[in-house]
């Protein structure tokens, strides 16, 4: 095991090109709640809205908005960790280096990358857009202005969209031009790094088999055990944390 720590510190440092899949378990180390295990019961009280009742209940786009104004609540003590930081070290130091997260937090950006070396498949809580014009908006800043009205969330820019929090819901479509990106990615490294993620849920699982598929090296950091560990060049199951300290020594 010890070995494995010291490899993955010189892969980390090195110059090979790194794409990093992360999920969960890179979030729940800052605290915030896990949508399978759901301990604290976050995602029982706040369960989230389908796509299509967003687009047909009044009252589901008002649930939905309530929903993320919770999480935003839960991302006021959340704060990045040592994980979070060496990631985006990575990515600063070597602009080949990419993340594909299924988290939709925030808290693996900090705006100092390039735009294209983080792809947020689930979208993002910290910005809105209008289902219709696109026009963007901060979340709080919308809600608080215009939550009151009566045709709310509608976009108060064309009148003929609702605006909606950027993450993606369930029933609603992928970002595609960030799905090519991912698979453009993975099929570009040398090491494909899994943090904190079952791969269990696609479409973040097909992204290590197009790394394998195209000669790249899978290491997998995670918990518990994944579909892809006999594909694994090692795999550590520990928490992210404990990790960072092994290879922080």
């Amino acid at each position: 095991m010890e070995d494995y720590f010291k490899t993955l510190k010189q892969i980390i440092e090195g110059d090979d090109a790194i794409t990093f899949l992360s999920g969960a378990g890179l979030s729940t180390a800052a605290g915030l709640p896990d949508f399978r295990s759901d301990a604290k019961g976050f995602w029982t009280k706040n369960k989230p809205v389908h796509f299509a009742d967003y687009l047909t209940s009044a009252e589901s786009r008002k649930k939905s908005w309530q929903n993320n104004i919770a999480i935003h609540h839960e991302l006021t003590s959340a704060k990045p960790t040592k994980m979070h930081a060496l990631i985006e070290k990575a990515l600063k130091r070597n602009h080949l280096n990419s993340h594909i997260t299924q988290n939709i937090d925030g808290l693996h950006t900090s705006g100092e990358c390039l735009p294209d070396q983080i792809i947020e498949i689930h979208g993002t809580t910290r910005k809105a857009a209008c289902l219709n014009c696109y026009v963007e908006y901060d979340v709080k800043d919308f809600y608080e202005e215009y939550s009151k009205a009566d045709n709310f969330p509608l976009c108060p820019k064309c009148q003929n969209g609702y605006v909606k929090v950027a993450t993606i819901s369930f029933g609603q479509q992928l970002d595609s031009a960030k799905l090519s990106l991912a698979k453009e990615k993975s099929s570009q490294c040398r090491y494909f790094i899994v943090m904190g993620s079952s791969l269990k849920v696609s479409p973040a699982n097909h992204f290590p088999r197009i790394a394998l598929n195209n000669n790249a090296k899978l290491i997998i950091l995670n918990y518990d055990s994944t579909p892809f560990d006999s594909a694994a060049e090692f795999v550590i199951n520990k928490k992210l944390e404990n990790i960072y300290e092994q290879i922080s020594k």
